[in-house]
C-alpha cells in the first residue's frame, strides 16, 4: 500500500482510534475507612466524541465554521478536529477532585485546549504544566522549549466540585498529520 493511501486510511480510522484514548483518573484523597464505602467519582461518567471543523459558505455568502460527524465526511491530512470529552455526575453527592487525562493519537498534532487551566503533557503523560513551562530533550541531550507538536497528553482537573446532576464539556484542538 503506497504512503499516501496509509496516510488516509490512518486518517479516516483516527476518530474511532482516538475515541478509545480518554482515560479518566483520580487524584488520591484520604477518607476515613468507614465512609469509603463507595467512591463518588464513580459516579461521573464521560462521552468523548470528535467533530470534524469545516469552513462553509452561508447564503449571504459569508464564511462560518461548521461541525461535522467524521462519519459523514472524507478526513484527510490537514483536517481540523474538535475533541470534546462531555462528563455528568449522575450521582448524589459531589465529586472534588476529578481528573481526565486525554492522550493525544499520533495521527493527529495538538493544536490547542480550550481550557486555559489545562495542563499538558510533552514525556508521554509522565509530567504536566504549562506547555509554556516545559521543555524537550532534542538530539543529544540538548533542551528546548516545548511546542504544541510536542503534546502527547492533556490532563484537566476540575477546579470545582462536579454537583450531583451537573455536567461540562472539555475540548481541545488537533489536526490530522
Amino acid at each position: 500500500m503506497s504512503n499516501m493511501r496509509m496516510i488516509l486510511l490512518e486518517a479516516t480510522l483516527v476518530a474511532g482510534v482516538l475515541m478509545t484514548g480518554v482515560s479518566v483518573s483520580h487524584i488520591a484523597y484520604a477518607a476515613p475507612l468507614a465512609a469509603a464505602t463507595a467512591d463518588p467519582q464513580s459516579d461521573v461518567k464521560i462521552d468523548s466524541l470528535i467533530k470534524v471543523e469545516r469552513t462553509v459558505q452561508s447564503e449571504n455568502g459569508e464564511n462560518a465554521t461548521e461541525l461535522v460527524d467524521p462519519a459523514t465526511v472524507k478526513i484527510v491530512p490537514g483536517d481540523k478536529l474538535l475533541f470534546i470529552n462531555r462528563y455528568q455526575n449522575s450521582g448524589d453527592q459531589a465529586v472534588t477532585g476529578f481528573v481526565v487525562n486525554n492522550p493525544v493519537h499520533k495521527a493527529v498534532s495538538f493544536v490547542e485546549v480550550l481550557e486555559d487551566w489545562a495542563l499538558v503533557s510533552v514525556d508521554g503523560g509522565k509530567t504536566f504544566g504549562k506547555l509554556t513551562e516545559l521543555s524537550v530533550v532534542d538530539g543529544e541531550q540538548a533542551s528546548r522549549p516545548a511546542v504544541a507538536s510536542d503534546v502527547t497528553h492533556i490532563r484537566w482537573i476540575l477546579p470545582k466540585p462536579i454537583a450531583p446532576g451537573a455536567s461540562g464539556e472539555l475540548r481541545f484542538r488537533g489536526t490530522v498529520k
